[in-house]
């Protein structure tokens, strides 16, 4: 699992189906981007190389990223970058790790660095835990297979806790601190949503 558990025991994953994603090229004028999360595969480091920023609660995450973005130690929860930083916040298959406790502190945090109009933008995986699930199960995983734009692709794979989850979990959350839902797809067990900061 290409997550922040080690030492896995198998019989304890509740395995998903293989997804694709095909990543689209996103404009971002410019701006600095930040990458919630970004640690890992760093695949908007890879998409967008020095624009962006990426951020992780685990060193080991960020010094296993082979890309040009700028890497910090940081937990989402507490950003410390100035007001209206950023013209863009991506979260890329990261969600999954944030408590639902957390993600008001979170997308507050997000509101508050980025700039009004910018863009959030948000990927990850719908969960639906089966009623007669073994109880012993505590983890779910999702292999993936990432295309770029340039037709390039990513194997990899994603884990956390196992739980209920979908895009409506965390769009609810980001409307209540002031954004708009612009764009949002799902494709199988997967989701996108691109939302903006609502201006004044």
């Amino acid at each position: 699992m290409s997550d922040h558990h080690s030492e896995i025991d198998m019989s304890e994953v509740y395995q998903l189906p293989h997804q694709q994603v095909s990543l689209s090229d996103f404009p971002s004028d410019e701006e600095w981007i930040l990458d919630i999360g970004g640690g890992g595969e760093g695949i908007i480091g890879r998409l967008k190389g020095r624009q962006v920023v990426a951020i992780d609660k685990r060193r080991p995450e960020l010094e296993s990223t082979a890309s040009d973005a700028l890497k910090l130690v940081m937990d989402a929860r507490e950003l410390q970058f100035l007001e209206k930083s950023f013209g863009t916040v991506t979260i890329f298959f990261t969600l999954m790790y944030m408590p639902f406790e957390d993600l008001d502190t979170i997308f507050s945090e997000i509101a508050r660095v980025l700039k009004p109009g910018g863009e959030l933008l948000m990927w990850d995986v719908k969960v639906e835990v089966p009623a007669d699930l073994d109880p012993k199960i505590k983890y779910f995983m999702v292999p993936l297979t990432v295309t770029f734009p340039d037709g390039t692709t990513n194997e990899t794979g994603y884990g956390a806790y196992i739980r209920n989850q979908n895009i409506e979990s965390f769009v609810t959350v980001a409307t209540a601190h002031g954004f708009e839902l612009e764009e949002s797809k799902a494709n199988d067990l997967t989701f996108y949503a691109r939302l903006s900061l609502r201006k004044g």
